[in-house]
């Protein structure tokens, strides 16, 4: 896991360093900038695979054509490694990243389909001077691009390319809609003139001219699976279970941010059913578990992480999450973020900083798993159309809905009908014209929406930004693209089931969890608790915010309404999550523009 920086035209080394170093976070192990000619390349690694200085980048193949500079992990590596050795390659090194390269150079842009895992890729050939793009399936790796004075740029974050800007002004069309989940899919970003390589997608630099293609449609890859439910959740565990095994390839200690929900829990616990297995490169010193700690909320999971680790037999590390980090750390957290988003990030960078400060480099998360198998319990209403209106299995999901929703938001089965009705108006804009995704169902074309274009889009940019902060990677399992396809290959009633959601998920993990997290039906996910630090601990440093001057004159809010619904916030006695999640979403703005257009 790393930073890359990359320039086709005239930059100098120092100006090319400078880059590099705005992303040192991502990688504070080295540093390295290589001129190619026409070509710059930059790198700033984190060390996981092969400690070895060798393994540094920019790195070159043993011809000196090509170059390569790369951010993420390729977990099959082993067996490519072994595939490119019978074709006659020879490796001096133990990396992934030689693995990557020769990769490329035998099999093209095929290379993209033998891989598994999350990457962002430049490649550059000197003799055909082409430059190489690649971006993992689903984006868990960013690559950006720039267009200026007259060079071509890319980086794995935007404030790399800050020292080469004129000037950085705001993308308008961003903040305008207030929806920080709608754009993350798109090559749009919040800064102007920066776009970014969307998921699935590879792109060439050549001659001066940039062209982009899709690589990858999961659509394309699903699989047509008519086993009976019990012998699905034996074909997940499988997937499941070689996810994870080839995730803890690690050349350094390896540990989990916990929550005491499903996935995290899941996880872990497969963690451990693997340890005794042998896996070629596997890191044995796994038992790390970490949980934020944020007494008297709602999003305190500490009681449940606790129970999951001591079901296995380790300890889970708490951290105490400090909300009065004061201005300027705050406006760090949000420069290192980069993007907007819906809830504060305190939390989750402590979290991961703590992870890094007890030694941990790499994570294994549960991220993915509500969005492929239905965990959003507002999804149900979808599911609702499938089991059709009348219909015992209507009732059942009304009645799961109920049972995992907070309790003031409970409906009746004519309520729920039309909620239906509402989503399914709102699921005709989806305008995806693939028979497969036709035949797929209401609630799954829902979720493939959730996980394609909107809320795990954003989730795996935030996640990226969150753990890389403090440099951590964070692997995620349940993103394998084969667990990905079989997701979306599998009927709504294997997602939805006897008053669960996630329910294939909930079985699957049997072998390896406890029962009473398991059978947990309420959870909000890992959260900033805004409505009670506004109206606790920040309340005084919110209202310095919305009565200070740049406030009023901050161009990306509209300062008085703001101020009118701050002030009614705060004197309401009882308000939801969601009201926090409101507020910071008005402020945030503000807030992204000193944190970010504003610094230096």
């Amino acid at each position: 896991m790393c930073g890359i920086f990359g320039c086709i035209g005239k930059i100098d080394h120092d100006k090319a360093l400078q880059c590099v170093q705005r992303m040192q976070h991502r990688g504070p192990d080295a540093l390295n900038v290589r001129q190619l000619g026409e070509a710059t390349l930059g790198h700033a690694r984190l060390t996981i695979l092969d400690k070895d200085e060798a393994a540094n980048q920019p790195m070159q193949d043993a011809s000196g054509r090509y170059n390569i500079v790369y951010n993420g992990e390729i977990y099959n590596f082993i067996e490519l490694r072994e595939e490119l050795k019978l074709k006659g390659y020879r490796f001096r090194t133990q990396s992934d990243t030689e693995v990557l390269l020769y990769a490329y150079i035998e099999w093209d842009e095929a290379f993209q389909d033998k891989c598994n895992g999350m990457w962002s890729v430049a490649i550059w050939d000197s003799y055909e001077k082409k430059m190489f793009l690649s971006r993992d399936r689903f984006g868990i790796k960013p690559l950006y691009f720039l267009w200026e004075n007259g060079n071509f740029y890319f980086a794995s974050e935007m404030k790399a390319f800050f020292p080469v800007m004129k000037e950085r002004q705001p993308n308008h069309s961003i903040f305008g809609a207030g929806d920080y989940f709608n754009f993350e899919a798109t090559d749009e970003c919040s800064i102007r003139g920066i776009n970014k390589l969307t998921a699935g997608t590879c792109a060439i630099w050549q001659n001066g001219h940039f062209t982009q293609k899709s690589w990858w449609n999961t659509l394309e890859h699903l699989q047509e699976i008519s086993k009976p439910y019990e012998e699905q959740v034996e074909m997940l565990r499988e997937l499941f279970l070689d996810a994870c095994k080839i995730r803890m390839r690690s050349d350094v200690p390896i540990g989990t941010a916990l929550s005491g929900g499903i996935d995290s829990s899941c996880t872990l616990g497969a963690m451990h059913y693997l340890s005794n297995e042998y896996v070629e490169r596997k890191a044995n010193d796994w038992q790390h578990a970490f949980v934020a700690h944020m007494p008297d909320t709602c999003f305190d999971e500490t009681k449940y992480a606790q129970m999951a680790a001591e079901h296995i037999g380790i300890q889970v590390e708490r951290v105490n999450i400090d909300p009065q980090i004061g201005v300027d750390e705050l406006l760090r957290y949000l420069y290192l973020c980069e993007e907007p988003y819906i809830t504060s990030p305190v939390p989750y960078i402590q979290t991961y900083r703590q992870i890094n400060n007890a030694g941990i480099k790499v994570t294994l998360d549960g991220h993915g798993a509500d969005e492929l198998f239905g965990g959003y319990s507002f999804d149900l209403f979808s599911a609702c159309m499938d089991a059709g209106p009348g219909t015992k299995e209507f009732d059942e999901v009304v009645s799961t809905y109920n049972e995992t929703c907070m309790s003031d938001s409970r409906v009746t089965r004519a309520e729920a009908f039309n909620q239906m009705v509402l989503q399914m108006k709102n699921n005709c804009t989806y305008g995806i014209q693939n028979d497969k995704f036709k035949k797929m169902g209401e609630l799954n074309r829902r979720l493939y929406i959730e996980t394609h274009d909107k809320f795990l889009p954003t989730l795996l940019r935030c996640y990226d930004r969150f753990s890389m902060a403090s440099g951590v990677e964070s692997r995620m399992p349940f993103m394998d693209y084969r667990i990905v396809c079989f997701a979306f290959s599998i009927p709504w009633t294997s997602k939805i089931r006897d008053g669960y959601t996630k329910a294939v998920v909930r079985d699957m993990a049997r072998p390896f969890m406890r029962k009473d997290i398991l059978n947990r039906k309420q959870k909000i996910g890992f959260n900033a608790p805004n409505t009670k630090w506004f109206k606790g601990e920040l309340k005084e440093f919110f209202l310095d915010i919305i009565h200070s001057k740049d406030f009023k004159e901050c161009n990306l809010i509209n300062a008085l309404d703001v101020y009118v619904d701050v002030n009614e916030f705060l004197q309401h006695d009882i308000d939801s999550y969601k009201d926090g999640e409101r507020i910071w979403t008005k402020i945030v703005p503000y807030l992204w523009k000193k944190a970010v257009i504003d610094c230096d």
